[in-house]
């Protein structure tokens, strides 16, 4: 019986564990990843990448945009994206899923302190 006793502390230790490296920890990858607002190696961008399940491809001529640029040209603020794998998907890219209201089929990579690369929607809205 103690045998179980104890196994029942360790289990719940790690559990403990696992929950505070979840709480303290996993916040502080999008530091280490880059997160939608980290700069990212224009270079190492792949040509496609996968947001909010749809695929996306890179401008061919790869400008980079300034805020201001983009203001300029599409008349809003841009959707910034994490473009690595399992990032989150945030409010305002098409979805595989029919919306009611707009959505952006144009989204950007920041790869500067301010510069951009956008990446357009493939298959339609």
């Amino acid at each position: 019986m103690s045998n179980r006793l104890g196994r029942g502390w360790i289990v719940a230790a790690l559990t403990i564990a696992a929950l505070l490296l979840g709480v303290f920890i996993a916040p502080r990858l999008e530091i280490v990843f880059g997160g939608a607002q980290g700069v990212h190696d224009a270079a190492a961008l792949p040509g496609h990448i996968g947001v909010c399940g749809r695929s996306w491809s890179k401008d061919a001529l790869e400008r980079k945009l300034s805020l201001a640029e983009i203001r300029g040209r599409d008349g809003i603020d841009p959707v910034v994206v994490d473009p690595g794998p399992f990032a989150p998907c945030p409010t305002g890219p098409c979805t595989p899923v029919a919306q009611d209201v707009p959505c952006h089929t144009v989204i950007y990579v920041r790869v500067g302190e301010d510069a951009y690369l956008d990446y357009a929607v493939q298959g339609g809205p």
